[in-house]
Formats: structure tokens, sequence, C-alpha cells
């Protein structure tokens, strides 16, 4: 693609016809604007760490004050209940960059969570159109619910085109609240990336007699979309330094680069300008919030009852560091640009 034609959105119209090939009409008549989606970055092996080290509630950019609350994301190895990680991304429209950034979206956070470095969250990924439909997704909740208890902790992602009032994939907003607020789990964490996503926070804030007592039982919920109700999202830059030889959309969508570029380390001391090694939630939405608009053009959103203290990624120190990339020259290298960009100690 030219570079004009680059952006591309995760926009999709409800309507009685095939909707994917409607969508792949649009991206060839270059009706689809200069915002579009997608989101993901693949890291190098100690960039990954890096985020792996998060034993992360990951949760980012948005917009709302919350309502306070007591839970942690972070376990230790007390912690008795179960984590659930349920993903899923599909695209559809037939455009390569597009493909990857929703597959490797899923992927990649399914990689972190489901490692114990990442919380040894129990993973559960559905990729593409032979995998992702409604009914997939609806039977992926239920499955959920019936085997989570009350102290277990759910982590979901989805990746790829929407609507005013819902996702491409074949869920709509009532569906999303409706699953996850039957979920007895005590902590949930759901990113949405689609355009106009920002209509699934709006819907939850509609929702809120139902959510609004989690403080006072003590449970967290954070809900984030990558764009405004009436915003498109936008693809990335494509590649990024962090990742010099992945496929064009491996740099992920403007807010998913973002989001990662946090997660890794950028966003500590984003706040104060002390970085002390930890990323709160309150570093990483503006870190997130920031790079987004001005990579994008497009304003995440999010709301919930939550700590925005609460730590949710931490940096590597230099021994557990080079450990990781393994005391070669190569391995050496990587590790001095990261203690330059200040990301290791």
């Amino acid at each position: 693609m030219d570079a004009p034609s680059r952006r591309l959105c995760y926009h999709y119209r409800k309507s009685l016809h095939v909707q994917k090939i409607q969508i792949a009409l649009r991206v060839w008549r270059g009706v689809l604007s200069k915002n579009g989606h997608c989101f993901w970055g693949e890291m190098t092996m100690l960039r990954r760490f890096i985020a792996l080290s998060a034993v992360a509630m990951l949760a980012a950019a948005c917009g709302q004050s919350p309502q306070v609350s007591g839970t942690k994301s972070i376990t230790g190895p007390d912690y008795q209940g179960h984590k659930y990680y349920f993903g899923w991304g599909v695209n559809g429209n037939g455009v390569g960059e597009m493909d990857n950034e929703v597959k490797y979206d899923v992927l990649h956070t399914s990689n972190i969570f489901s490692k114990a470095q990442g919380g040894s969250y129990i993973s559960k990924t559905l990729i593409g159109e032979d995998e992702v439909n409604a009914r997939s997704i609806k039977q992926g909740w239920r499955t959920l619910t019936d085997e989570m208890q009350a102290n277990d902790m759910y982590l979901q992602y989805s990746s790829g085109h929407g609507y005013e009032g819902g996702l491409a994939a074949g869920v709509d907003y009532g569906n999303i609240i409706d699953a996850t607020l039957a979920m007895p789990a005590q902590e949930k964490v759901i990113f949405t990336m689609a355009c106009y996503s920002g209509g699934l926070v709006d819907a939850f804030n509609d929702a809120k007699d139902r959510w609004s007592d989690y403080k006072n039982q003590n449970k967290t919920l954070f809900v984030m979309a990558s764009s405004k109700a009436y915003e498109e999202s936008s693809t990335g830059p494509g590649t990024d330094v962090d990742e010099p030889n992945g496929p064009d959309g491996s740099a992920g969508s403007a807010y998913g680069h973002a989001v990662w570029k946090a997660l890794i380390g950028y966003a500590d001391g984003a706040v104060d300008g002390q970085k002390d090694g930890k990323m709160t939630l309150d570093e990483v939405i503006k870190y997130v919030v920031q790079d987004t608009e001005q990579e994008g053009g497009h304003t995440p959103v999010y709301t919930g009852t939550y700590d925005p203290k609460l730590v949710i990624s931490l940096t590597p120190t230099y021994a557990e560091a080079l450990q990781i990339v393994g005391d070669t020259a190569p391995g050496r290298a990587e590790l001095a640009k990261l203690v330059d960009d200040g990301i290791v100690k």
C-alpha cells in the first residue's frame, strides 16, 4: 500500500448482506478513512520478558474517574483462585496487515498471561473467520462462567471490526455486559479494540447499577475501549524497532502499539517523572492515551471500579534480564539498549 492508503479502520456496518464483502469493497475503493485499526506489537525476547514480568491484570487507556477498589491484580504464591484468559481476533477483509494485527494481538496477550511471569492464566483463544463467531464466543463465556469461583480472575481481549452497537465478530455490547457481569470472578478486565468501541464503555456506564456495589464487595472491574463511541480506531506504525524483523502490522494499531510500549516499561514515571520499576494503572493510562492520540488521532476510553495506583507491571532487574537474553555479545548489546532506554536498571 502507498502511504495515503496505509491507514485503515476497524469499522463495520450492519447490513443484511455479507458484511466482509462490503468491508473489502470499502477498502479497495479507499472509502475507509485514514483512521483504522489493529493492535499488537511483537517484541524481542527480552522485551517480551519485560511484558511477561508484568504479572499484570493489564489495564490501560481511558478517561473516567474510577471508584477505588481494594482488589489487587498481582498475586503472590498464596493466591488460591484461578485466572482465566479469553481472547478472540478476526479481521475478515482480506488485508494482510490487519490479519496480522488481530491474530498476533490475541496470541501475544495469551502467551503473556498464560505463562508464570504473566500470572499463569488458563488461556482460551479463537482466531480467524473459521473460529470466531457469535456461537463460539457465547459458548466460551458459558464454559468459563460454569468453571469460575468467587476468588477467580478474568481477562478478556477482543480484536476486530466494530460498529456503533457492538462487534462484527457477532456479539453486541449487551451480550458482553450480560456475560461478564454474570461471571462470579472477583476481578474482571475487559479490553476491546474496534472502531466505535467506546460504545461498550457507554453501555457499561448505562448499566452501572449492576456493578456499582463492586467496591463494597472488594471486586474490581476495568473496561477499556480503543476509541470513543463516535471514533474509528486506527492502524499503527506498521513495524517497530522492538521487532525489527516483524511483518507489516507487527507494531500493532495506534492503540495496541501504545499499550505494549507502556507494559514493557515506557510508562514508568509517566505521571510524576519518578521511575521505580513499577508501572501503576494511572501511569499506563496516561502513557497509552497520549501515545494513541499522537499516533492514531483517537482517544482510548475506560470505566469501572479499580485502584489507579494498582501496580500492573514490573521491570526485571539487570541480573534477571541478563539471564533471559543470555550472557552473550548479542544479549549484552540488547541489554545495553534497554539500560539506555531506562527500562532495565
